[in-house]
């Protein structure tokens, strides 16, 4: 514990001299009246986009040394600018309310991760869905670490990345390439810390500037931190726990570090409003720059964030141009929509019909489906009514189902609409910050309530995330101004206190989940100890059996192998060689053609003619065939035109003549 501690803390010196301070000059020659905290938490979320872009960028040249120029460049800034590090002002008067809630927050946050990826009694164990989820960027982080451009799908040997947001992953593999610091440490540890610090503090500079209250920052930080849906409500009767988090589908915010690419187009999003609005008020290059940069290069770290910041700002830009004869919001859009093109046209193939047309599918889901509300009389009167055409009915029913889905995801944060309304009440088109941020905040809740997306259906559910997170500021905001109201300081705190407990259980019944049951999924010692000797040997594909989803039912109790758990890129991603084919459901979701290859590899391990796994390995060229536990392949093993060169208990790997 204490080497952890120790690693975090040089970790986090390492992202504040290579994330933090590289471009702080340019914030403090162009601060147009910044005030510290403005000052750093910009200057750390433009250096996150601007590291990635020059790791993209020298790896591309194949001139990655030269990243170890912007960690020097951060210490000659540091020095150059002690005076402003030296005499930082935090230039909050509630500071203890402010400094509690961002270490809670963060605490809160981190727990959920941090288990996952350490060693314990039988190998290294993962919860939850980090044993898919997590593996596949672990998988990814090692891929990065080789100086081959464009870069490879770790799962699918021999096809370059594509139709992925894939900027987070290289932000932490360069950290730890630069650095040496292990992938599962800065995944699921230290840079979550990172992640959730800056994600707090773009809140509340966001918030704060937009209303120009301070409390509503410190408010839209309790939100984004501990706010979730209203699963508890159904959750307590049915399960006599507290829990539900996404029981209407819709992750919630403080879960959001599971999920790296969010996490950080959350952070970015949130310092583009704050840019945004800057600019919309000065009109000055710099937050015009800022803009840009920022809106622009936010696609490829989660491509939901992309569509809606430049949806938004052609919104914007018509309105300004029709309205105030104005032509500089169109000028922005499209200044951000072509750095958007130059960043993600490379890494796109096949991806322009993502989403189809499927409307109600969520809400209808969440009414119905088993694991959710399991509500199936509401369902069969809807069809009932449908049948008798009595649609009054089912208009209403259908309503019903459309504010249970609003509300319990939204819960606490509801009282936003206060906030709303107000801003609706005046001519919208006058204050254009307002017609993005009403824009976006809409259009993140209304693309999955009437579109999937294609590959994996329900991933378009993400965009209410960020429906999530807006609607939390603009909460924020309706709580500082109702206690602003309140002259009574006893009535301030029961009132805070009472919503802050209504917000809260989901976050707690979280935790609770976390910590009272087992892992899931584990990769064991032994499977480790095959895998690292498969990292010393010379680069080859590696074959892998097909994924049998009935092979868990052999392990009775969490946590079970990995390999039953869930088809994953484990191999690679503890083994830097890449596989053949591993991990089906991501390697659709990107778009590529392996139907074939899938059928072939299922025949070639099935069939008991030895001669068809050998044409198998020939024609794919298969360097390596590892099988796991007790997998075994249909023919004789030793007819095959491969040697064992590794076998423990849990592994054995096969290198190909």
């Amino acid at each position: 514990m204490l080497i952890q501690i120790l690693l975090a803390i040089l970790f986090l010196i390492a992202c504040f001299i290579s994330l933090g301070t590289p471009f702080i000059w340019l914030i403090k020659k162009y601060d147009n009246g910044l005030d510290d905290l403005e000052k750093i938490t910009i200057s750390a979320t433009l250096g996150i986009v601007l590291f990635t872009l020059f790791a993209y960028i020298s790896a591309w040249l194949h001139v990655r040394f030269l990243m170890y120029s912007l960690p020097l460049l951060g210490i000659w800034n540091i020095y150059k600018s002690k005076s402003f590090f030296l005499n930082f002002k935090l230039g909050i008067i509630a500071k203890k309310f402010f400094l509690l809630v961002i270490i809670v927050g963060i605490i809160g946050q981190v727990a959920v991760n941090a288990p996952s990826g350490l060693p314990y009694k039988d190998g290294i164990d993962f919860w939850s869905s980090h044993g898919h989820d997590g593996i596949w960027h672990l998988a990814l982080m090692s891929e990065m670490h080789k100086n081959i451009f464009p870069f490879q799908n770790p799962e699918l040997a021999g096809n370059r990345l594509q139709n992925y947001h894939f900027f987070v992953d290289l932000l932490m593999s360069e950290f730890s390439r630069l650095f040496m610091f292990s992938n599962l440490d800065i995944y699921f540890r230290f840079m979550p810390i990172v992640f959730s610090l800056l994600l707090g503090l773009s809140s509340f500079i966001l918030v704060r500037g937009w209303s120009k209250k301070e409390i509503a920052g410190i408010w839209a930080m309790i939100f984004t931190y501990f706010a979730g849906s209203f699963g508890w409500i159904v959750y307590v009767p049915t399960h006599r726990s507290l829990g539900g988090e996404s029981i209407f589908w819709v992750s919630q915010t403080q879960s959001v570090l599971g999920n790296p690419p969010h996490a950080a187009a959350f952070i970015i999003v949130s310092v583009f409003l704050f840019s945004l609005f800057k600019y919309l008020n000065l009109r000055k290059p710099f937050y015009f720059f800022l803009c840009v940069i920022l809106g622009g290069s936010v696609i490829e770290f989660k491509v939901y964030a992309g569509v809606l910041i430049l949806g938004g700002l052609l919104v914007i830009g018509i309105s300004e141009l029709i309205f105030k004869k104005l032509f500089q919001a169109l000028f922005l859009f499209f200044a951000t929509l072509l750095l958007s093109l130059i960043i993600y046209l490379p890494n796109s193939a096949n991806s322009q019909d993502f989403l189809m047309w499927q409307p109600w599918w969520f809400i209808r889901t969440t009414v119905v489906a088993t694991d959710r509300l399991n509500w199936l009389d509401l369902e069969l009167r809807r069809q009932t009514y449908i049948a008798e055409h009595n649609y009054k009915r089912v208009i209403q029913l259908e309503a019903t189902a459309f504010l249970i889905f609003l509300f319990g995801n939204l819960g606490m944060r509801f009282i936003g609409f206060w906030t709303i309304f107000k801003q609706l009440k005046m001519n919208i088109f006058k204050d254009s910050f307002n017609l993005f941020f009403l824009s976006i905040t809409t259009a993140s809740f209304l693309i999955p309530v009437f579109f999937l997306q294609r590959g994996v259906a329900w991933n378009a559910i993400q965009f209410n995330q960020y429906f999530l997170l807006l609607f939390g500021f603009i909460a924020g905001i309706t709580m500082a101004e109702a206690l602003s109201n309140l002259r009574s300081i006893n009535l301030k705190v029961i009132i805070g206190l009472l919503v802050f407990l209504l917000m809260i259980p989901t976050q707690l019944g979280l935790l609770w989940q976390f910590y009272s049951n087992h892992s899931l999924s584990k990769v064991s010692y032994q499977e480790l100890q095959a895998l690292s000797f498969l990292k010393s040997q010379p680069e080859g594909v590696v074959l892998t059996m097909p994924f049998n989803r009935y092979e868990r039912d052999i392990y009775k109790d969490p946590p079970v192998p990995i390999y039953s758990w869930s088809d994953t890129g484990y191999i690679p991603a503890f083994s830097s060689q890449r596989t053949l084919i591993s991990d089906e459901e991501q390697v659709n979701i990107m778009g590529y053609k392996v139907d074939r290859l899938l059928q072939e590899r299922k025949e070639a391990f099935e069939s008991k003619d030895y001669q068809k796994i050998n044409d198998f390995i020939k024609k794919y060229n298969v360097g390596y065939i590892y099988l796991s536990w007790n997998q075994k392949i249909a023919t004789d093993s030793s007819l095959i035109n491969a040697d064992l060169v590794f076998k423990n208990d849990n592994a054995k790997v096969y290198k190909t003549k």
